[in-house]
């Protein structure tokens, strides 16, 4: 099933919402200080709870608290790998340089494109899988807060050598 789908964000928030034809499919609600979020769909709330540094995972749970899947992250590659507990595969990465479009792929039947501007964008996927849409964005999200503190640290180091 092809569909399109758009998504919007504030600009400094992390909170999405995906609209399929004019109608709000699901949001997904970051954590402040945490990678973490609630992406509250219209067949259940999940939450995406991140853990570790060294090796970095984010699991998918359901309200049951079942873990539906697990994300683990390829920082040097800006890459990520989707598992979940169906047995199925999934590759993460950004397609440009300027880290604006990116997809999920199983490379077999299941593809996702996402594109973004500041604040919004659209997604065209030939799936209808909730979960695994707004995985898509939560990687993204997630990369976007590692790159915004990176900065913010060589901001502060690069000042700090300046004043003393």
């Amino acid at each position: 099933m092809e569909q399109t789908l758009n998504w919007r964000k504030g600009l400094f928030d992390s909170n999405y919402q995906v609209f399929g034809n004019a109608l709000l499919k699901f949001s997904l609600n970051f954590s402040s200080l945490k990678n973490s979020a609630i992406a509250t769909t219209q067949k259940g709330i999940y939450l995406l709870k991140s853990e570790g540094y060294t090796k970095p995972e984010t699991k998918i749970l359901n309200n049951k608290n079942e873990v539906l899947g697990i994300i683990r992250y390829d920082w040097t590659g800006f890459k990520a790998k989707i598992f979940l507990a169906t047995g199925e595969e999934f590759d993460w990465s950004f397609q440009n340089s300027w880290l604006s479009r990116w997809s999920v792929n199983n490379h077999k039947d299941k593809h996702i494109i996402y594109n973004a501007s500041t604040t919004n964008g659209a997604i065209h996927s030939n799936t209808d899988d909730d979960v695994l849409i707004f995985t898509g964005l939560f990687i993204r999200e997630y990369y976007t807060r590692i790159i915004f503190a990176f900065v913010m640290f060589i901001l502060i180091l690069s000042t700090g050598r300046s004043i003393f």
